[in-house]
């Protein structure tokens, strides 16, 4: 798929999905759930994933997310902790927000 979007012209940006990659952003949303920091539109598919996380701890201390049961999906709690992974590190796109929205890639 991400070569697909690349031969569209779409910019990809690869995120590895490896603990030490989901650890730091999957305990900050915890800690913003937990204080009140975090809110979203109510969609409930978000809703339903982010209520199907659990964290997982390994024995270095990192978290990862983890669902109980194979049909809990967690797709969209998982997109939403890269995005905040690449937010912490400053990885954010250098394509003001404004311009996007007035013309987006995706009409």
């Amino acid at each position: 798929m991400r070569q697909a979007l690349a031969a569209d012209g779409l910019p990809v940006v690869e995120f590895h999905m490896r603990t030490a990659n989901l650890s730091e952003p999957t305990k900050e949303l915890g800690a913003a759930m937990a204080a009140g920091r975090i809110r979203h539109d109510g969609n409930p598919v978000l809703a339903w994933c982010i209520g199907n996380v659990v964290g997982h701890l390994d024995a270095s201390g990192n978290v990862y997310p983890r669902k109980a049961r194979p049909e809990q999906k967690i797709d969209a709690a998982v997109a939403l902790i890269m995005a905040l992974g690449r937010a912490i590190r400053g990885e954010g796109s250098s394509v003001d927000m404004d311009t996007f929205l007035a013309d987006p890639l995706f009409p």
